[in-house]
């Protein structure tokens, strides 16, 4: 087998960057539910319609996100990543156009958002799988997956500040938005690319006996891509849950403010950004076969939390839940990514595996919104009622995520992956 190259310094200028690009997108997410209050109260809608804002996003999102890993397979990460940048972009100016007095136009800013979103979500994943070997790969997914609740932590805590909020204008953080991402689409375009073929470690992995080149259809066909859609789906359910509507939870249920609520959500993403880098030494401590084990045990644990979060009894518990809740969850996404690329059917439908990938993030986030704003409205306006579903995918986590386990075995063999 051709002797494996690993340039770290070049491999983390890139992951690095392609990390803070990917920020920018969580920050142009989260806008939404750091200002909820104010654009309900702005254009005096309800919850159900103030996540269609979320939804838009998420649905675009979602049917982009398959189709974003074969662009992906084609024209590589660096290229899709440059064209969501540039296209959310153009999605926040419209929102800016929209003002607050178009619900319409700021809905279809959001749908255009979400074009550049879905097809982001898989480029730092494949570029980690590129530039890092297996056995390596823990620490920078772990690190990689903090990118949304970096991007949270600062928009939560931004957007009071920023200019029009004590008159309950939101748009200043559509404007950070532009400014922050305009600086990440010009360093993604001087620094970011894929490795040479002499570097790359997916072309440099030992390919099975039987390797030949693998259609993205074949890619596809592959139960284990879509098994791991599944479990990443209850992780995504109740992420965009906990996303969207706690600070409104908050403030509705508790009496906080808009700085108190996002305050108290901060919580959790600080924990989620100790936990990610946390879980990415964890990530190279597990030996690469017992990764689905490790998974499968996070997914019971996340279930969990899902089932808590709306159901706090007293406040003086919000502190502690948010901080194990935080810590919990963002152990998932880097577990499951490290997972992922030899879950593929072979290292040519990676791509295509990761974009499989982004489907059950994007559609769980469409889901979490959606289903959670249903239940709390249409049952009494409580939100306790809203967990009611996340009982329901737990069961469907865990289960795929213990399937996976033996057919993942199989999969080791065949990439000819052994116990370090």
């Amino acid at each position: 087998m051709e002797e494996k190259k690993f340039n770290s310094g070049k491999a983390w200028l890139v992951v690095i960057i392609a990390i803070l690009a990917q920020v920018t997108f969580a920050i142009g997410l989260m806008k939404v539910p750091a200002n909820m209050v104010l654009i309900m109260n702005g254009f005096g809608v309800d919850p159900v319609a103030a996540g269609n804002l979320m939804n838009f996003n998420g649905i675009v999102a979602l049917i982009i996100a398959l189709p974003a890993g074969m662009i992906m397979q084609k024209l590589g990460a660096r290229n899709v990543l440059i064209g969501a940048l540039a296209i959310t972009i153009i999605g926040n100016f419209l929102g800016v156009f929209a003002g607050t007095d178009n619900f319409g136009l700021l809905l279809a800013s959001r749908a255009v958002e979400g074009f550049g979103y879905g097809m982001q979500v898989v480029t730092a994943p494949q570029l980690i799988s590129e530039w890092f070997p297996a056995q390596l790969r823990g620490l920078p997914n772990g690190i990689s997956s903090i990118w949304f609740g970096i991007g949270q932590l600062i928009i939560l805590n931004v957007a009071p500040l920023l200019p029009g909020v004590q008159e309950g204008v939101f748009l200043g953080s559509w404007w950070f938005t532009i400014i922050c991402m305009i600086v990440l689409l010009v360093l993604v375009v001087i620094f970011v690319k894929s490795p040479p073929a002499a570097e790359n470690q997916l072309e440099l992995e030992e390919k099975p006996a039987d390797a030949k080149k693998v259609s993205i259809v074949a890619g596809l066909a592959s139960p284990t891509t879509w098994l791991i859609l599944f479990v990443f789906f209850l992780f995504g359910y109740v992420n965009s849950a906990f996303a969207s509507f706690y600070p409104t939870y908050l403030m509705q249920d508790f009496g906080m403010d808009m700085a108190g609520a996002n305050g108290m959500t901060s919580v959790a993403t600080i924990a989620m950004l100790i936990s990610g880098i946390v879980g990415g030494f964890i990530l190279n401590k597990v030996k690469v076969t017992k990764r689905p084990v490790y998974l499968l045990i996070l997914s019971v644990l996340v279930g969990i939390m899902g089932l808590a979060m709306f159901n706090i009894p007293d406040a003086a518990m919000l502190m502690p839940f948010c901080i194990v809740f935080g810590f919990i969850l963002q152990l998932f996404p880097g577990a499951a990514y490290s997972v992922a690329p030899e879950a593929a059917a072979s290292p040519e439908t990676v791509p295509t595996t990761m974009g499989v990938l982004g489907i059950g993030q994007n559609f769980s986030g469409v889901f979490g919104t959606l289903i959670t704003s249903l239940f709390m409205v249409n049952m009494g306006n409580s939100w306790q009622a809203a967990t009611i579903p996340n009982g329901i995918f737990m069961v469907l986590g865990v289960v795929c995520a213990a399937i996976m386990i033996p057919l993942m075995k199989k999969q080791y063999v065949k990439f000819k992956i052994t116990e370090e």
